[in-house]
């Protein structure tokens, strides 16, 4: 069946009338996926400050050596003897660092 010029003139301004809702809705639905991915974004924050000193090859060999000669030393008392915190005590007797 052939549509008369005016018909084709109706549905073309009903297909853009449609097409201009749909990229409206689409608009609309991008900004709401961005508003969303945003909920998820990590928030800033401040880190703590560093309490410990850094750990230098001889404050390793230092705990070392403590250790060795100290066998009953506790991680506590070879960590407040060099200043440092605890696990990194256990770090460098178990070689984890350095």
């Amino acid at each position: 069946m052939k549509r008369t010029i005016p018909e084709i003139r109706e549905l073309i301004g009903a297909l853009t009338e449609e097409s201009k809702t749909l990229a409206r809705r689409q608009l609309h639905i991008a900004q709401k996926i961005s508003q969303l991915a945003e909920e998820t974004r990590r928030r800033t924050y401040d880190r703590a400050p560093v309490k410990s000193k850094r750990i230098t090859a001889a404050v390793r060999l230092s705990v070392r050596e403590m250790a060795a000669s100290n066998p009953d030393a506790s991680h506590q008392e070879i960590a407040d003897a060099h200043g440092i915190n605890p696990g990194r005590v256990s770090e460098i007797l178990h070689g984890k660092r350095g």
